[in-house]
């Protein structure tokens, strides 16, 4: 029930901040081909004793010029090693989100995400799995470089996010940044 509480009232937000700004430059560019709209992020990093690469794509589809609605898949995996052993951590991800574009490539997001974590290693016996949900919300903005495609910056803040439950996720803390590309077909 939380869930939807915050998704819907995070929706309603975006709907009455974007009503306000009528008379200004407003969605996404009228070049904006397609209504599908395919892309994603990905990462890779080394810091201290922790290697890390990940992969999301995603695909959502423009229900108007402003709201886009879609799926996110992702899988990341995180290897670390220190004197007491070498660990593997396998994130596989699923999410759903909503976009609404209230200015000019600003655009408000919702999503809610879940995550399957398994861990294996050194001193773990077997496998391991671990569930957990989050539900982010934010904002960012979408540079358009041409009529079918953009690179998007976002933040957005994990309304579930425990420091108890934050090693079966591969976030550090309740903030994460995207970057990313998509292309409209």
């Amino acid at each position: 029930m939380k869930r939807k509480l915050c998704i819907l009232f995070a929706l309603m937000m975006a709907v009455m901040l974007s009503s306000r700004l009528e008379a200004q430059t407003f969605g996404a560019p009228e070049i904006m081909k397609g209504k599908l709209v395919v892309g994603g992020n990905a990462d890779l990093g080394l810091a201290g004793h922790c290697f890390y690469v990940g992969v999301a794509p995603q695909a959502g589809y423009r229900l108007t010029r402003n709201l886009e609605i879609g799926a996110r898949v992702g899988y990341d995996l995180q290897y670390f090693w220190d004197i007491y052993g070498n660990y593997y951590y396998h994130y596989f991800a699923g999410s759903l989100y909503a976009n609404y574009e209230i200015f000019s490539g600003i655009y408000l997001q919702v999503e809610d995400e879940e995550m399957c974590c398994l861990i294996s290693g050194t001193d773990v016996d077997g496998v391991m799995p671990n569930w957990c949900n989050s539900i982010f919300v934010g904002g960012g903005y979408r540079q358009y470089y041409s009529e079918t495609s953009f690179f998007y910056y976002s933040v957005m803040y994990n309304l579930s996010w425990d420091y108890t439950y934050s090693s079966f996720t591969p976030y550090a803390n309740p903030f994460v940044v995207r970057v990313g590309f998509c292309k409209g077909l």
